[in-house]
């Protein structure tokens, strides 16, 4: 594959997976899984696993317990 698209491909992911992580690092509790399992859900299915996440592992503003 050519390096041209290769690259911008991977700094994509790259700062793809560092959004997931810092969104997920930053919220208190997350829905139906521990951390660590979102964690690895969004590390080893990449991009599915931060889609998957955003739509059901985050607590949405207005619905915490808090």
């Amino acid at each position: 594959m050519n390096p041209k698209i290769l690259i911008p491909v991977i700094i994509i992911i790259a700062l793809y997976l560092i959004i997931c992580f810092v969104d997920l690092f930053k919220v208190n509790k997350t829905k139906f899984l521990p951390k660590w399992a979102w964690g690895l859900i969004i590390c080893i299915s990449v991009p599915l696993g931060g889609i998957i996440y955003y739509l059901l592992g985050r607590d949405v503003l207005g619905e915490s317990d808090e």
